[in-house]
């Protein structure tokens, strides 16, 4: 599962990547396709459109994301919260 991390959750992306269950990069750094993004909320962004530039970029580098990308607000969450948020979706298998 390839997941995205905005540079200012280093905290979360270092927990993610103690796990090794994940690739794990800022999203600032990556041009790529993802299966989830791990952001802090902004009221000034719409996620509506990030998620769909994520969906179009997976398409044409012909990655399954059939089910979209997994959006993932940090606030009021531990890193270990995520990590089960993450863990659910590769358990259902839909990435």
């Amino acid at each position: 599962m390839i997941v995205t991390v905005e540079k200012n959750l280093y905290y979360i992306k270092q927990y993610l990547e103690s796990t090794g269950k994940y690739e794990i990069y800022n999203c600032e750094d990556y041009i790529g396709p993802v299966h989830a993004f791990i952001y802090e909320k902004k009221e000034e962004e719409n996620f509506e459109d990030i998620q769909q530039s994520l969906i179009n970029l997976a398409h044409n580098e012909h990655v399954n994301i059939r089910h979209g990308v997994l959006m993932i607000n940090s606030q009021n969450k531990t890193p270990k919260e995520i990590e089960a948020i993450l863990s659910e979706r590769i358990n259902k298998d839909i990435y």
